[in-house]
């Protein structure tokens, strides 16, 4: 099954219920353009899904995958210069912000094969605080480590490269699944993601796009439009640009 036929897989295997589209709620309008959350839509992603808002990005974790949905960042030059003054210091932990039903583990990930991935990466943190939050397994999804430690790191640092040159962007992240029979890992059985996404809206360079890699240990990445993500995923990470906007990707620089 190729992955323009996730959503629909993923809606029939990983979630028992359809749904109206859905705008998460949130206290944290600011990470969002034009201060509305990512839609959930025609999905029901929001089955057993609880919302957070931290210091600096936002997430919607998910009770059934044991992940996060997306994770969401209004990232500035200020914001990645001051990051770039913060030592790395790793700390991932169970989310206590959600139910424990719906929660992963730190032992889940033991012995897994896989890397504990953030979606929003702890690089992009400006402080100490910001940065702790950023373990959260809340903000984790089991990684190839190839990818976690090579294309998609490099797509990280592309984007913190134009969040310096443009001033201000903004960035949704999130896991895609696709096939009838996911991968699991642990205990609370989190689901394997067969591909990640990350999604920029940058109004200086005039549009949308977003990068899109399989989550193996040989990754294939490459550029795709908002609106393929929205229909291979049912999440509109952007649900107030245009249609004109999502349907064309703007230039982004593909890892090697």
């Amino acid at each position: 099954m190729r992955l323009r036929h996730a959503r629909a897989a993923c809606a029939v295997v990983l979630f028992a219920f359809f749904g109206a589209a859905h705008a998460a709620d949130t206290n944290c309008p600011q990470l969002f353009v034009g201060g509305q959350a990512p839609d959930l839509i025609d999905t029901s992603l929001n089955e057993r899904a609880t919302p957070l808002c931290f210091q600096a990005f936002a997430i919607v974790a998910s009770g059934v995958t044991k992940g996060p949905l997306y994770s969401a960042e209004h990232l500035t030059a200020s914001q990645i210069a001051q990051a770039g003054t913060i030592s790395r210091k790793d700390a991932f932990h169970a989310e206590t912000g959600i139910p424990v039903a719906d929660r992963s583990q730190l032992a889940d990930y033991k012995n897994s094969g896989y890397d504990r991935g953030h979606m929003t990466p702890a690089g992009d943190e400006p402080d100490a605080t910001s940065q702790k939050e950023s373990f959260s397994l809340a903000n984790m999804i089991p990684q190839s480590h190839v990818l976690n430690t090579g294309k998609w790191e490099r797509i990280e640092t592309t984007v913190r490269n134009m969040a310096t040159s443009d001033g201000d962007i903004y960035v949704v992240t999130g896991p895609a699944f696709d096939g009838p029979t996911p991968d699991t890992i642990g205990a609370d059985d989190v689901i394997v993601p067969n591909y990640t996404w990350k999604a920029v809206y940058d109004a200086k360079a005039g549009g949308a796009g977003a990068w899109r890699c399989s989550n193996i240990d040989v990754p294939v990445c490459e550029v795709v439009s908002v609106t393929t993500i929205i229909n291979e995923t049912g999440i509109d990470p952007f649900p107030t640009l245009a249609d004109s906007v999502k349907a064309k990707a703007i230039s982004l620089t593909l890892p090697k």
